[in-house]
């Protein structure tokens, strides 16, 4: 090989090392007309959150850059800028791009240099608000009450096929870019094709059938080895839809799905830790009586046997106890006993009241809530004390003069006990944080209801007395 031949072969050789080089981390270079001499900030999605990546100067000019020698994390980014005006954009394998846009039109004038999956977004908003254009009027007009059945059915039939024009370019892009960011976030988006309802052996819908279907399909167009879509608000959201408005709101079905959806997520460690962070914190926090079951499977199977491997010993010593302080108290769990004393000083049991349904009631006489709550107890135990209906009122302030007052100018004359010194351990038996509190017990004091309001109380109890 002559001298010539070596040299050209080096520098190409060079250039190409150069090229990599240049290449790593990202570098995304934004110019926006009709701003100057500010700051922006690159954000990023995760879950239902925003988090700050970046923050940069702008110049005089509009113009400003995000690098880091590191890649960003795959995922849907906001350019953030004066005014807490921004826009989105998506950064995937290619983190070398750049953009051009102005305030304030930012669909209608974005461009970007070296990103097709950017331009096959914006190209898609774009398209979006072009056919908007079509489908509010109609949508009005079909709210119109003015507007005829024979109109509704027309407008019914064009709002069809600019919902099949959309669903094509979408598809269009889904093929066009199959591994991008973009695809996948449209493919997540589209609910699978359903088949007609089953039919039972009478020739009727089995409509329970079509639930069934629906529940496998569900994540079918969700690709769980994917993390790029826990840096979208897609993830969060079909998570949040299917355990709050598909899944049968019943503890034992949620937890049959999410353990079904856990081992999906399996496919990828932190899609697998997300997963079982948003079903723990939000079965932790719901406010539907008897989901704290889902909470306590959560923390006992993914917690507690070790697979949660992202928290401190000193986190899950904290959520392993909130979970066995409760899993005491779930529905269908005999009530924990407690003794406690009366105003004469004798012990009494709870489990010794001999009644079809007991009103377990914490409750403080100085307490401004349960000052509102008790006269409406009173009023439904003499309504229903008659058919077997006790209360057994568990005081939890120290004073026994102000206790024992407020019974005998009340009157109220249903089972009254304390225990000032916390002997019994009520207060962590029955995770007391505040007061009034009511649990409802039936004749064998197992559970039926917790923390409930009087109205609901009574409204439970005539049920059941109707089973």
């Amino acid at each position: 090989m002559n001298a010539r031949k070596i040299f050209i072969s080096s520098l190409i050789s060079f250039l190409f090392l150069s090229c990599v080089v240049a290449k790593k981390g990202y570098q995304i270079d934004v110019t926006v007309q009709g701003i100057s001499d500010t700051t922006a900030l690159l954000a990023y999605h995760f879950g239902n959150r925003q988090y700050i990546q970046d923050t940069v100067d702008v110049d005089q000019h509009g113009q400003f850059t995000f690098k880091g020698d590191e890649p960003l994390d795959r995922g849907m980014y906001m350019v953030v800028l004066p005014g807490q005006v921004y826009f989105e954009i998506l950064v995937d394998d290619n983190q070398h791009f750049g953009i051009q846009t102005e305030m304030d039109n930012f669909v209608n004038t974005m461009q970007f240099t070296n990103s097709p999956d950017n331009e096959a977004f914006y190209g898609y908003m774009r398209f979006i608000r072009q056919q908007g254009e079509t489908t509010n009027p109609l949508r009005a007009e079909l709210q119109d009450e003015t507007t005829t059945e024979q109109r509704r059915e027309e407008i019914r039939a064009e709002l069809a096929v600019v919902d099949e024009r959309v669903k094509d370019e979408q598809n269009r892009i889904i093929e066009q870019f199959p591994d991008g960011l973009f695809a996948k976030i449209l493919l997540a988006q589209q609910d699978p094709p359903m088949p007609d309802a089953p039919l039972k052996e009478d020739g009727t819908p089995d409509n329970e059938a079509l639930y069934r279907i629906y529940l496998n399909n569900f994540w079918k167009n969700i690709d769980f080895a994917d993390d790029r879509l826990l840096r979208t608000p897609i993830f969060h959201a079909k998570l949040n839809q299917y355990f709050t408005r598909v899944v049968m709101q019943i503890p034992d079905s949620i937890i049959a799905e999410a353990d079904r959806l856990v081992e999906k997520s399996r496919a990828h460690p932190e899609v697998f830790k997300y997963t079982v962070f948003f079903i723990t914190n939000t079965f932790e926090r719901s406010q539907i009586m008897g989901m704290d079951a889902v909470f306590v499977h959560m923390v006992e199977r993914y917690y507690m046997s070790g697979e949660a491997d992202w928290v401190t010993p000193e986190q899950l010593e904290r959520i392993a106890e909130r979970a066995m302080a409760l899993k005491p108290l779930l529905l269908g769990k005999i009530a924990p006993d407690i003794t406690m004393f009366t105003p004469e000083r004798r012990p009494l049991s709870l489990h010794d009241v001999d009644a079809r349904f007991t009103v377990l009631y914490f409750w403080d006489s100085e307490c401004g809530h349960c000052k509102r709550q008790t006269p409406k107890l009173k009023a439904m135990y003499e309504r229903l004390n008659p058919q077997g209906v006790e209360i057994f009122a568990a005081n939890t302030e120290a004073d026994r003069s102000k206790w024992i007052s407020y019974i005998e100018s009340n009157n109220l004359s249903w089972i009254h006990v304390n225990d000032p010194a916390n002997q019994s351990g009520f207060r962590d038996k029955y995770d007391i944080w505040a007061t009034p509190l009511i649990f409802l017990l039936d004749q064998d004091k197992r559970i039926i209801a917790k923390r409930i309001t009087v109205e609901q109380t009574e409204e439970i109890i005539n049920r059941e007395m109707q089973r």
